[in-house]
């Protein structure tokens, strides 16, 4: 019965509506005058306007197709086309308008079809909206013309009607008693609606008067900008912010004014609360140790808060500088130091806690050697006054503890970890582990739950993450939350699969095949399988070439020539095999890298598509790599791999690429039986198999350091953080 009525209505409405159609065009027929010549251009243009609208967006000339219904778009038309056409010519007969008045009303209109047509096309403006806004412009102008304030009607308008109408270049309303007040009101209801963008506006109002309540607003809601912007004394919004009274602005523009803001910046918010001074900050900049201790003070006082939901001030930046003090003070000296004794190469470390420790463990990820990871992990555990795991993290407020166990697994210490702690605390912290990953704002913890998968080897922990992964995807059906689905039932099919070769993923998935990549989808266009190497300039990346090139050297299976800035690799026999490496040349000079784009440039000039891509050298070096993949790569071979961040860099330049990667730092005992066995296929017109190649190397490698080094080599069958995010990426239909 209800339906019955709401239809009954609907038509009524209808009827009504093709009435007023009739009605407004015999209006526009008896309102039709001719056009004084010295106006007709302005008609003119209002014209074009509107034919430009009608042939917008597939429009057929007659009606606007602003929708997929008719009679919104019949709606529209009426309104845009009819209706300004109507009051187009009524404007032009007015008697009580002169010229100077017919020629800034029909200025007006034209800038109202043009800011309706501007909208629609840029999509600031819904153009369902058109009836509205004739009828905004019929009320501002009639307003006018008695001299009475326009600025009522405009605060009855929305924002994006009152834009036009307004604030459009050629806007008939400038000469209004309340133009000024109108534009202050247009101003606050973008504020409203773009409180990101209060400040590059400010410029223009910074003489509205609720200026410096929206300086403070913006300090609260975004400090990072308003920080920028105070270091600006000689604009508006610079002198604006300097002259706010609010403590937060206050404080953001002496740090601001200072030569050393930038030190002084990620502790705002203490500054603020008065639980420190410029002085305490500056008495300790100066020590790289003092200044490292404060921001994990810091940072764990900041936990505390955010465990009660109170999110500091600048939380992010304090964060960035205790990463930036992690790996550019303390990784990169270790690192350095890599070939010097212990007691040499870990000295900086000696006056650190094992908290202070922790933090260079998982802020240092992209950075960090294997032997370096070691090495800090070791003395974070000894400096323990209680050896236990759980203690530890309680001390940092369980603060990235997922990233800590991704690490601690794939440098496998994470059996170790887990012992030092009664079994209930490795129990809790492992289901831990694995919930709440659809509530992060990525896919970054997802993916060190999927990494750290294959790396545990203790099958009670594996079972325990088997059964909270199958917990939490039934209560992301109960409660029908698709993210929660999808992310989970993911994990629970890749582990699954990890386990047992015989589930086809790729058709659970809807991913590429993932235990081979076909020959025919590894050759170009000319039937060559091209590959593409990077070298770099470094000890080791002039060491890694020279075993590289003594692969193909007096075999007679290979042709190789070589000039100046990279080799050319050809196979002699079998099917056509083209290999690029760049020459490792000085890499302080950045001569390694001129060579890299040379040879890119070469290939690309050749037409020479790289379906494989091989990185060889130190993990630092990994993401100048990935910068320069090309997206025709099918397989990827990284070697060292950071983790999430490279793993998604690679999958987006090459979405369906093979990657095979390792825990550790990767080396050519290993690096050259992997290669060989891919060119050995490829050479003879073979699939790449992974698992029958991962088979063989394993049988090659059965026991001691080699054993142990082919161990923690990932084949892209295992390599669970990247299928996760292919198969993420396609149900759900991006990354994130």
């Amino acid at each position: 019965m209800i339906v019955r009525n709401m239809y009954k209505l609907y038509l009524a409405v209808i009827l009504m509506f093709f009435s007023v159609l009739t009605t407004r065009g015999n209006e526009a027929d008896t309102t039709k005058k001719k056009v004084d010549i010295a106006r007709i251009r302005y008609h003119e243009n209002i014209e074009k306007q509107q034919k430009q609208a009608l042939s917008f967006n597939g429009g057929d000339g007659k009606v606007l197709n602003v929708s997929k219904n008719k009679d919104i778009n019949a709606f529209v038309t009426e309104a845009i086309i009819n209706e300004v056409d109507i009051l187009k010519d009524t404007i032009e007969s007015a008697g009580y308008l002169d010229h100077r008045l017919k020629v800034k009303y029909l200025s007006g209109l034209e800038n109202l079809v043009k800011g309706f047509y501007n909208g629609w096309r840029n999509k600031s403006f819904n153009p369902a909206m058109g009836s509205i806004l004739v009828k905004n412009y019929k009320a501002l102008m009639q307003a006018d013309t008695k001299k009475q304030d326009i600025s009522p009607i405009v605060e009855r308008a929305s924002y994006e009607v009152g834009n036009i109408n307004i604030n459009g270049e050629g806007t008939a309303l400038y000469e209004n008693i309340g133009y000024a007040e109108a534009r202050n009101i247009l101003f606050r209801k973008f504020c409203q609606k773009n409180p990101d963008k209060v400040l590059p506006m400010l410029e223009q109002y910074f003489s509205v008067p609720f200026a410096d309540s929206l300086v403070a607003a913006a300090a609260h809601r975004n400090p990072n900008q308003l920080y920028d912007y105070a270091a600006a004394t000689r604009t508006n919004v610079g002198r604006l912010i300097r002259r706010n009274n609010d403590s937060l602005v206050k404080a953001i523009v002496a740090i601001a004014s200072s030569k050393s803001g930038q030190q002084y910046y990620p502790f705002i918010d203490e500054l603020v609360h008065e639980r420190l001074t410029l002085q305490d900050i500056y008495d300790v900049m100066g020590d790289n140790v003092q200044y490292y201790r404060l921001l994990v003070k810091t940072q764990t006082a900041y936990n505390d808060r955010l465990i009660k939901k109170d999110t500091p001030v600048a939380y992010d930046k304090l964060l960035a500088k205790l990463k930036d003090r992690a790996e550019n003070v303390f990784i990169e000296q270790i690192n350095a130091l890599h070939d010097s004794p212990d007691n040499i190469r870990f000295k900086i470390l000696d006056p650190l806690t094992p908290q202070e420790l922790y933090y260079l463990i998982v802020l240092g990820e992209d950075v960090i050697y294997t032997s370096s990871y070691k090495g800090v992990y070791n003395r974070m555990m000894q400096r323990l006054s209680i050896p236990a795991g759980d203690s530890l993290l309680m001390s940092v407020r369980f603060d990235k503890f997922k990233k800590f166990i991704k690490l601690a697994a794939g440098y496998n210490k994470l059996d170790e970890f887990l012992a030092t702690m009664p079994d209930s605390s490795s129990q809790r912290l492992m289901m831990a582990f694995v919930r709440g990953l659809e509530k992060t704002g990525t896919l970054e913890d997802a993916v060190d739950v999927a990494d750290s998968y294959g790396s545990i080897s203790n099958p009670l922990v594996k079972r325990l993450i088997d059964q909270e992964i199958e917990k939490n995807l039934l209560e992301g059906k109960q409660k029908q939350e698709r993210r929660t689905i999808v992310i989970y039932d993911i994990l629970q099919t890749i582990f699954q699969s990890s386990q047992d070769s015989s589930i086809d993923i790729s058709a659970k998935l809807n991913i590429p095949p993932v235990y081979k990549v076909d020959y025919k989808d590894l050759v170009d266009d000319s039937g060559r399988v091209v590959q593409q190497v990077f070298f770099y300039g470094d000890k080791d990346g002039k060491e890694s070439y020279a075993n590289f090139i003594s692969m193909f050297t007096n075999t007679g299976e290979w042709k190789v020539k070589k000039n100046a800035e990279w080799t050319e690799i050809r196979s002699a026999k079998g099917k056509p095999v083209y290999i690029y490496a760049n020459l490792p040349l000085d890499y302080e000079s950045g001569l390694d890298s001129i060579a890299q784009s040379k040879m890119a440039a070469y290939m690309e000039k050749h037409n020479l598509k790289p379906s494989i891509t091989i990185h060889r050298g130190h993990s630092y070096w990994v993401g100048s790599t990935i910068r320069n993949l090309a997206p025709s790569s099918k397989i990827v071979i990284l070697g060292s791999c950071g983790g999430f961040h490279n793993l998604d860099d690679v999958l987006r330049t090459c979405p369906d690429a093979h990657i095979i990667s390792s825990k550790e730092v990767g080396t050519r005992i290993i690096n050259e039986p992997i290669l060989k066995a891919i060119n050995d296929d490829i050479k003879v017109g073979k699939n790449v198999e992974w698992l029958t190649i991962w088979k063989e190397l394993s049988a090659r490698f059965t026991s001691g350091d080699a054993k142990e080094r082919f161990d923690n080599y990932i084949p892209p069958h295992k390599n669970l953080g990247a299928l996760f995010i292919k198969a993420y990426t396609r149900q759900m239909g991006s990354m994130e």
